[in-house]
């Protein structure tokens, strides 16, 4: 078998070297990946689950000039440490198992090796995770692979994937809730996510017997869900981890963990299975939830109170027998009881806090905004791209007014589908936006501005910030005359002829200045309307319709966004003028 002579030279080199030793040649799979068996040694004391030898498959794909190590089945480590995959044997077809350790510095995750300091040149990059190798094992050897002051990462477990996964919210307020839980249980409901592969959210808590004891907090679609699974829920006072860094991998371990925290695994299915029969609903699997305070940094405090999920939790239902028992009760429970004995794998699932500041955190901390709530008068191209950026970025209570139902013409720059043609634009793009994220809390009002209706003018006083994108001088009017009751942040934002430019004027008072926001978008001479480059659409009477394309509302409704947080965090009286070079260069002029 040719070996490519880039990884014959690494091979040859690592002849005579003190810590890693050659067991067999490259070897080509079937998938076109090459492997090199090695034994790697410690240079400090062994410790229980790190011998002073270990062996390890390094796997090099040419395709996308990765490198993975894996420990081998034969002399390799197999519990589980800290940066480290869940070590599971994994087919019977490889000769490794899967834990393969976190080699790869944190940048790596960006996908740019240049960030993560990875060397490009194959021969440099096997001998720089060989080298990183050696490092992790002394550390795992040395319990040195996580250290005070670093971020926590959560032990693996058996059966985990990306999906399912099971989503929560938990606060400071949570923390201290759940901490006086501590060895109870109760039930819980979960929603799916609409349209979702396998993703759910806890809704609600409930104790013995189903009192509601806790709700969540969601947006008003996940809130608006039927419970479409069940879980049983038990408050531990610290996360369930056995050493050195996994989660229990069957009922007996997690049995035996959890009795050197004073909960009876036993006792809690032979409760929870007798109060489940007492109800109408009592068959099928339901999951189970382990809850725990959490510090996000080791060494410090917890912050948050956590949960994990196990799937498929079978309770005995009123039908269940066992053979030479009788079909009674005591039957029943003797059957959960000796569920927390059994040798049998435990199926974790991915969990995680969908608390609001959790899941923007890819917008980084900088960008945090405000607690408002937001109105958008004009649910059109611009409108809606505003809307978009506003609920990602954290601005979640929000609501849309317009009188306009979308039509096919509309669907050029407008980011709705041809789902919601013939609909009002503003209910199907609040229906839109409560999808985009879990907490968005967004209503739609099938309404001109000003309202006529009083109860939604009543709610339109309700909002902090006033958004408009409509484009219309008569709304600019109706703005400085409609009662607003106190004192608002205005934002106008318009885009001017074929998406050249955007006008954005903002102001914090009782009322809409009105004639200075005129007067300030006049002095900038922005380019007029010009018929001659106006299209008709479709046949009959001249009916010009305004030139842009989705490009250009995707660029100003960007610019635009961020206006409207700079108004939100620094109100003041406001006119800017955002212009469009014909190089896509964009120049702002302040009036």
């Amino acid at each position: 078998m040719f070996v490519p002579e880039v990884l014959q030279n690494v091979a040859d080199s690592v002849v005579g070297h003190s810590r890693i030793t050659v067991l067999r040649p490259w070897t080509r799979l079937a998938d076109s990946r090459w492997t090199l068996y090695i034994c790697a040694r410690l240079s400090v004391p062994e410790c229980g689950t790190i011998p002073t030898e270990t062996n390890w498959y390094l796997v090099f794909d040419p395709a996308s000039v990765s490198v993975t190590v894996f420990p081998s089945k034969v002399g390799g480590i197999t519990a589980t440490h800290q940066h480290q995959s869940f070590n599971d044997e994994g087919p019977a077809a490889l000769p490794w198992r899967l834990g393969n350790p976190c080699l790869n510095r944190q940048a790596a995750a960006f996908a740019r090796v240049a960030w993560a300091g990875e060397p490009k040149a194959i021969d440099e990059k096997i001998w720089w995770h060989l080298e990183r190798l050696l490092v992790w094992i002394d550390a795992g050897a040395s319990d040195k692979l996580a250290v005070p002051g670093e971020p926590l990462e959560l032990p693996s477990g058996p059966g985990q994937t990306s999906f399912p996964v099971v989503g929560f919210t938990s606060s400071v307020d949570d923390l201290q809730y759940w901490q006086a839980m501590n060895g109870q249980w109760g039930w819980a409901d979960l929603a799916r996510l609409p349209r979702s592969v396998a993703s759910y959210g806890i809704t609600a808590f409930h104790g013995k017997g189903q009192k509601s004891i806790r709700e969540l907090k969601w947006g008003r679609l996940i809130a608006a869900q039927e419970s479409s699974a069940t879980a049983l829920w038990i408050a531990l006072d610290r996360l369930p981890v056995v050493a050195p860094w996994e989660l229990p991998r069957t009922w007996a371990a997690l049995s035996s963990y959890l009795e050197t925290v004073g909960v009876d695994l036993g006792e809690v299915l032979v409760r929870s299975g007798a109060d489940r029969r007492h109800r109408t609903k009592d068959s099928g699997p339901v999951m189970m939830l382990l809850g725990f305070p959490l510090s996000y940094t080791i060494g410090e405090p917890p912050l948050r109170y956590h949960w994990l999920a196990i799937d498929g939790v079978e309770l005995a239902d009123r039908r269940a027998k066992k053979n030479g028992f009788r079909a009674n009760e005591n039957t029943r429970q003797f059957i959960d009881r000796s569920r927390a004995s059994l040798n049998s794998n435990l199926k974790w699932l991915r969990t995680v806090n969908w608390e609001p500041e959790e899941i923007r955190a890819r917008a980084g901390p900088e960008n945090v905004v405000p607690s408002k709530r937001v109105l958008v008068i004009g649910a059109g191209s611009l409108g809606r791209a505003v809307c978009e950026n506003l609920v990602r970025m954290g601005l979640i209570e929000m609501g849309v007014l317009d009188a306009d139902l979308l039509d096919v013409g509309n669907l050029t720059r407008h980011a709705l589908g041809m789902d919601a043609v013939g609909h009002n634009k503003a209910s199907a793009l609040a229906s839109a936006l409560n999808l985009i994220m879990p907490d968005a809390n967004v209503t739609g009002f099938a309404s001109s501005f000003p309202p006529t209706d009083t109860e939604i003018a009543e709610q339109v006083r309700s909002f902090d910030v006033i958004v408009d994108c409509s484009g219309s001088d008569s709304v600019l009017d109706a703005l400085s005359m409609f009662d607003w009751g106190d004192e608002k942040t205005f934002v106008s934002l318009a885009m001017t002829w074929k998406g050249e430019g955007l006008l954005v004027f903002t102001a914090s008072e009782t009322s809409f200045p009105t004639v200075d926001a005129k007067e300030s978008f006049a002095d900038f001479g922005v380019p007029p309307a010009s018929l001659d480059d106006a299209r008709i659409e479709g046949i009959g009477c001249w009916h010009p319709v305004f030139p842009a394309d989705a490009s250009d509302v995707r660029l100003w409704g960007a610019i635009g966004s961020k206006a409207i947080l700079r108004a939100i965090r620094s109100p003041q009286r406001r006119c800017e003028y955002f212009r469009q070079g014909v190089d896509g260069t964009v120049e702002r002029q302040d009036a």
